[in-house]
């Protein structure tokens, strides 16, 4: 009877396994031949995509060689397709509109489930859940990641930085970005300064490294994704005796942090004082019953292993290319210390400035991405993708790795290249290192502080070499090297940080350089004739060079002198025909130029509009002015297009948001100090949303709509309103200032604006703003702290000079004012 249940069991055994093998081969050959050159197919028995990294990483050192060629053998290439474990086919999506479609469409897929215990500590945190939970959790954690927590951040990186007594030498390099960033985040997120939970953060990722390890054992990876055995309730006869290990560091791990979660709860019930940090606000809501403890502990691992594993790894790779580029680590260690002089000095403002060093993170992002792909998904339903149909319970991933290697995005991708960088991308869905659309990455604008704090800190104070391979510092103190050349003055580096009339102090030279950088900044002090006439001088010394007709052509541009700027551009497009900003500025003089000659074929719609429009306006262009006086953008039209100018440059393109509707078009993109520089418009006719596009330049944004009606001449940008509503309009869309909040006046009390009028000639032109400024600086500090508070706190809907009102209430939530009649809150974006 033993020997027969054996010999069945054995056959079953086979019979699936040869089901395993065999199985996918005809479901590939099958997609080969439906889609062509457009997808590739990769066969490994049983575990796919996976052996093929295994054989990389042991037969060429790179667990990625393979993927980052695809794209180069095969420029067509959208979807690579693999056997998976079930004997089925699995999908990685490299087309970027692919991808673009799944980021927005998160309602027809779920995670696919298999890692090892996850149901112990992670399922239920941030990264696995799906619908209401997620949406919930979200709602939680995001007030948690302001710009204040983000500058509390970078400072205790900064301190745990300054206590490390550094040698040089070989050095773990990730340890001890994994001890710094470990600390900063159980003192960000959970305030605490005990030693034991700093170490517990490395602990946990320690452990994580060990689970890693159990995806290169096949028969671990058949049982946890195939046979849905990765549970705390699989027999333990199944599990190996790493994974069993790895389960009893994970349960000592939870106790202790469910002991914190009790702790944090007791001080609450018992009114103690508590920070405001993500540990005390699930502690909160665990009492008001909103999440349970089980929750709150999934939350707290998902931070752990986000927060410092992705950062720390991230870093470390990113060192690495450093050592490997040591011509390119001392181009950034210039920058650096032309912005900032010692490490003790800096301000997280300034990381803003380092636009090198984001094009060096971008770059290593592409070649040493943490996440080459992300989460696998398991489709609920059948999903059309463009051509492609992906079948109710078929998995799929985003692959990043593919996609940073395409050569239509980026030009000869095996070359590590930051300069790239410095003009935007083709397809912004090609790279998107912390994912997109409404689940991306909740803490990117955290980790982007946190590693660009790092980097200063180790470029600054070392060199980095590669020895045999791995990482090592040595020229300890490398700044006192560096600092008497970058501080002799410089004044093109004087003119990259703004200060333009330092720089035309050292400009004294009449050679051809000097005459064109002195240009630049007259022209950035807005002395357009001064500008024009020394670049006459610099063409003068050299009529063979395109550079002073370039920016010839720019500065006509701007004064309104289409023609003449038309000139200058095509003569420095002869002298270098590949120069794109010149070829684009040309395209701008064309359609500037078309727009005037349509304007003088219509003379009734110019008698019409020259009715509703200052006499000083062009019809066809218009500056949109703020109440303040500054110019917050362009817009223009063609025949078939609407476009708009926003004169800003924005670091980083992924920062931009935006959406076009039928008559509508938001608009989202953060400037210096927090603040964000948003448009709402209800435009003046329908446009086609879906061809309609934004583009970010060195130098200013460009949003392009499609007209639906071609034959149609918009009189003005945004719908006819009266001019109160007008008037409104133009101010909460006003120029960035230093306000955190969009001020709308609208809701202050009546008493007040009847106080303005019976006091016009005491308060001045602007009787309303000379009022607050009045109360606020004749106040005591309560009357202060009220008014700051409920003017920030109620987004600009309430201002009250009652502390004793105002510490107690809640603008946010409970407290919060209804919106006039016919008006709603919204979110932009």
């Amino acid at each position: 009877m033993n020997l027969l249940i054996l010999t069945y069991l054995g056959y079953t055994i086979l019979v699936l396994i040869a089901y395993l093998v065999i199985a996918p081969i005809p479901k590939l050959l099958y997609y080969k031949i439906k889609y062509g050159s457009a997808v590739d197919i990769y066969y490994f028995p049983i575990i796919g995509l996976l052996g093929q990294i295994i054989i990389d990483l042991i037969f060429r050192q790179d667990a990625f060689y393979s993927q980052k060629r695809y794209l180069i053998k095969n420029n067509k290439l959208k979807l690579h397709i693999s056997n998976d474990l079930k004997g089925g086919v699995h999908f990685s999506l490299i087309d970027p509109k692919l991808k673009k479609l799944v980021f927005f469409d998160q309602e027809s897929y779920k995670k696919m489930e298999g890692m090892p215990f996850a149901d112990t500590f992670i399922d239920q945190g941030l990264l696995f859940q799906n619908g209401q939970s997620w949406h919930k959790s979200r709602t939680m954690l995001t007030k948690h990641f302001t710009y204040q927590d983000l500058l509390v951040m970078v400072e205790t990186l900064k301190q745990e930085c300054k206590k490390l007594q550094l040698q040089d030498g070989p050095i773990d390099i990730l340890s001890l970005l994994k001890q710094l960033t470990s600390t900063t985040i159980t003192k960000t997120f959970f305030g605490s300064e005990n030693n034991d939970i700093s170490d517990l953060g490395v602990e946990v990722n320690k452990n994580m490294e060990k689970m890693m390890l159990f995806f290169l054992n096949p028969l671990i990876v058949l049982r946890c994704f195939a046979l849905k055995l990765n549970k705390t309730t699989t027999p333990s006869f199944l599990l190996s005796s790493g994974e069993k290990a790895f389960l009893r560091e994970l349960q000592d791990q939870k106790q202790r942090i469910t002991s914190e979660i009790d702790q944090g709860i007791k001080k609450i019930k018992e009114n103690q004082i508590v920070q405001d940090n993500i540990l005390m606000t699930m502690c909160k809501e665990i009492i008001n019953n909103n999440i349970t403890k089980e929750e709150a502990i999934h939350q707290y691992f998902t931070l752990l292993i986000a927060g410092i594993d992705s950062t720390s790894h991230v870093v470390k790779n990113f060192c690495y290319a450093l050592g490997l580029y040591p011509e390119i680590q001392n181009r950034l260690r210039n920058e650096i210390l032309s912005i900032i002089k010692q490490f003790d000095d800096l301000k997280p403002q300034q990381l803003s400035q380092l636009k090198l060093l984001d094009n060096f993170i971008n770059e290593s992002y592409r070649h040493y991405t943490a996440v080459p792909s992300l989460f696998n998904r398991i489709a609920i339903k059948d999903i059309k993708l463009e051509q492609f149909v992906i079948q109710k319970g078929q998995s799929m991933d985003l692959n990043m790795m593919m996609s940073h290697f395409d050569p239509s995005i980026f030009k000869n991708p095996l070359k590590f290249d930051i300069d790239r960088w410095s003009s935007p991308l083709l397809d912004t869905y090609s790279f998107t290192p912390f994912s997109a659309g409404p689940r991306n990455c909740i803490g990117q604008h955290l980790a982007t502080l946190e590693m660009k704090t790092l980097l200063v800190y180790l470029i600054l104070n070392f060199n980095l070499e590669l020895n045999s391979g791995k990482i090592q510092l040595g020229l300890a103190n490398i700044i006192e090297k560096y600092q008497q050349i970058i501080m002799s003055s410089n004044p093109y580096f004087l003119i990259l940080h703004h200060q333009y009339d330092q720089a035309l102090q050292l400009l004294v030279n009449d050679d051809y350089e000097t005459l064109v950088t002195k240009s630049l900044a007259q022209y950035h002090l807005g002395k357009y004739d001064d500008a024009l006439s020394t670049l006459d001088k610099a063409i003068q010394l050299s009529t063979d060079r395109f550079e002073a007709y370039y920016r010839k052509g720019l500065i006509n541009f701007i004064c309104g002198k289409i023609q003449q700027a038309q000139l200058e551009l095509q003569k420095s497009l002869v002298l270098n025909p590949n120069h794109k900003e010149t070829q684009q500025q040309l395209l701008k003089c064309e359609l500037e130029l078309k727009n005037n000659k349509l304007v003088q074929t219509t003379q009734e719609k110019l008698i019409q509009q020259q009715k509703e429009v200052p006499q000083n306006c062009e019809v066809q262009r218009k500056d949109i002015y703020s109440a303040s006086g500054k110019q917050m953008y362009k817009w223009y039209q063609t025949d078939l297009k609407v476009g708009i100018e926003i004169h800003y440059a924005l670091p980083n393109s992924a920062d931009l948001k935006y959406q076009f509707e039928k008559q509508r078009f938001q608009l989202s993109f953060p400037i210096e100090q927090a603040n964000n520089f948003e448009l709402d418009l209800d435009l003046f006719a329908e446009i086609i949303p879906e061809t309609s596009k934004a583009k970010v330049g060195l130098n200013s944004i460009e949003i392009i709509m499609d007209k639906k009606d071609k034959t149609l001449n918009w009189n003005t940008l945004q719908k006819k309103v009266e001019d109160k509503q007008q008037i409104q309009i133009i101010e909460q869309a006003a120029y960035p200032t230093s306000s955190k909040v969009k001020k709308n006046w609208s809701k202050i009390d009546k008493e007040i604006e009847e106080d303005i009028n019976k006091h016009k000639e005491e308060y001045g032109e602007d009787p309303l703003n000379s009022l607050f400024k009045q109360i606020y600086q004749n106040g005591d500090e309560n009357t202060k702290r009220a008014m700051i508070k409920s003017m920030q706190a109620s987004q600009g809907t309430v201002l009250s000079t009652n502390w004793d009102e105002v510490k107690s209430k809640d603008y946010e939530k409970k407290d919060r004012p209804s919106p006039p009649k016919g008006q709603e809150y919204k979110k932009l974006g």
